[in-house]
């Protein structure tokens, strides 16, 4: 038991350190200082992660991706939105 509460303890603060960020994106709708290849591999990574938690069963695992994923899909999509559109460079989509 102790060790699910360090799990979901954990999950809330890596989850919930995203927020910032995307009102941030949200707000000023300015993505230029985010790294695309950054955004897609952590939205990526967070996807896995949550498939190994449902895999194992493991509900923090499984609760604070599906939370981070929500947090991380609309900054993924407007960061991609921004270099498609006219403020990224056709470069940061290889990099």
């Amino acid at each position: 038991m102790g060790i699910t509460i360090i799990g979901y303890i954990a999950g809330t603060l890596t989850t919930f350190a995203s927020l910032p960020q995307l009102l941030k994106s949200l707000k000023e709708r300015n993505m230029e200082n985010i790294s695309l290849a950054f955004v897609v591999t952590f939205t990526t990574g967070l996807t896995l992660w949550l498939i190994y938690g449902i895999l194992r069963n493991d509900y923090p695992i499984i609760v604070f991706n599906i939370l981070s994923l929500m947090f991380w899909i609309p900054i993924t999509y407007l960061k991609i939105k921004d270099v498609l559109e006219n403020k990224g460079s056709k470069s940061e989509l290889i990099t």
